[in-house]
This record gives structure tokens, C-alpha cells and sequence, in this order.
């Protein structure tokens, strides 16, 4: 189920609704090309909301995790439609506050919850995390020279 309130827009590249997925996008809020939202369970995003392009909202790890011999019975079965999945993989939900900013490949992933305000940098990879309202989250990522 999605449900989508006034003034919003969605120019995002993807939408994915599974196993009885609840989708909730707030008032005045923005979604930019090349975004993706996959929900199987649960993606709550407030209002006033600003998220950039090609970020990543997944309240699901998409696949479930099989043997290699179910793998190959289910790749086997299902060709040329690979990556079926017949039932849920493992979830949590997804919650977005109010007057976010989400910066351009960020991905906000199962478990995460985003107070009011809070700014998400370039790139930041979020995953069962909380974050306060106000917050600015950013990922450290030491540069290591290989070559001269």
C-alpha cells in the first residue's frame, strides 16, 4: 500500500511494494531522479523533505539468503527472471522525520530512523542507525594512496 500526501513529487527512477509493504510519503516533500525506494514492510517519510538523486531508501536486504542449491533450483525454475524471491527477506522499518535533507547517494537502509531536521551527506550509508533530531551525519572515509 502507498498513500501519498499534497504537494509532493516523485521523480524517482524506482518504486518497489512486496509482501504487503506500507509506503507513507508526507506533505511538500521531494524525491529526485535516480532515487529507489524498496519496501516490504514498512517506509515512513515525513514532510518537507528534500532527498536528492540516486539515493538508496530499502527497508529490505531484497533477497533472502538460500543454499546454492535452492539458489540454483529457484535461478533454474524462474529463468530468465533471476532474483525471485517467494517470500520476505529480512526486514526493519524505515522512518524519515520532517524537513530532512538527504544528500545525493546516500542510502538509508533497514532499521534507520531519521529525527526532524536531520541533514544526511553525500554518500553516507545508513543502516540500523538513530539519528536525533537536527543531526548532520556524515561517513569518515580515511583516503589511502596505493600507487606513487
Amino acid at each position: 500500500m502507498m498513500e501519498m500526501a499534497d504537494h509532493s513529487k516523485l521523480s524517482c527512477r524506482r518504486i518497489w511494494l512486496r509482501f504487503g509493504g506500507c509506503l507513507s510519503i508526507g506533505r511538500y516533500t521531494n524525491i529526485n531522479e535516480g532515487s529507489e525506494i524498496r519496501c516490504d514492510e514498512c517506509v515512513e517519510i515525513g514532510s518537507y523533505n528534500q532527498i536528492s538523486y540516486n539515493v538508496r531508501i530499502w527497508d529490505t536486504n531484497t533477497h533472502s539468503i538460500l543454499d546454492a542449491a535452492e539458489r540454483r533450483r529457484v535461478t533454474e525454475d524462474r529463468f530468465p527472471y533471476f532474483g525471485y524471491e517467494s517470500e520476505r527477506p529480512a526486514t526493519a522499518p524505515v522512518k524519515i522525520g520532517d524537513d530532512c535533507w538527504i544528500g545525493e547517494n546516500a542510502a538509508i537502509l533497514k532499521g534507520t530512523e531519521l529525527g526532524n531536521g536531520s541533514v544526511v551527506g553525500f554518500g553516507t550509508f545508513l543502516t540500523n542507525k538513530k539519528i536525533p533530531d537536527g543531526a548532520k551525519v556524515v561517513n569518515e572515509r580515511p583516503v589511502r594512496v596505493v600507487s606513487k
